[in-house]
């Protein structure tokens, strides 16, 4: 039987920065829910909080513009079709302003890519600096 190959991804989505506890926990469960329900497996996730743009975002239903977001960073391994239903969810949700997916690797078996700790992967793609540089 031939084995499930997997791709991963990493997913950054900004929110408005007044979004309340209650919404961005449901964004999560949203997020995570796609990912578990699609057979897929959830890396890392990192709350990066509230930072500055680089420039202004424009609220599609408000035609306010923010200088600032909540930012979250989800690292995951799915299907490649499942990207599509995580961006659609997340297009369909007031409270996000932006969000973007890079994929990472093609071709995973899950069970191999899981047996690797994410944080190595990460010092391989973002080298760690002497502080004296």
């Amino acid at each position: 039987m031939p084995v499930e190959r997997q791709r991963e991804y990493e997913t950054i989505y900004i929110m408005r920065p007044e979004v309340g506890d209650e919404d961005i926990t449901k964004i999560r469960n949203r997020v995570e829910g796609v990912i578990e329900s699609t057979g897929g497996h959830l890396l890392k996730f990192d709350d990066w909080g509230q930072r500055k743009l680089a420039y202004e975002i424009r609220d599609r239903g408000e035609a306010r513009r923010y200088e600032r977001g909540l930012y979250h960073y989800y690292r995951y391994m799915v299907a490649p079709n499942t990207v599509n239903e995580i961006e659609r969810n997340l297009n369909i949700l007031d409270t996000v302003l932006k969000y973007m997916t890079v994929k990472i690797e093609d071709d995973l078996i899950p069970e191999e890519r899981l047996a690797r700790p994410v944080e190595e992967d990460i010092e391989e793609i973002i080298p760690v600096l002497d502080e004296e540089e």
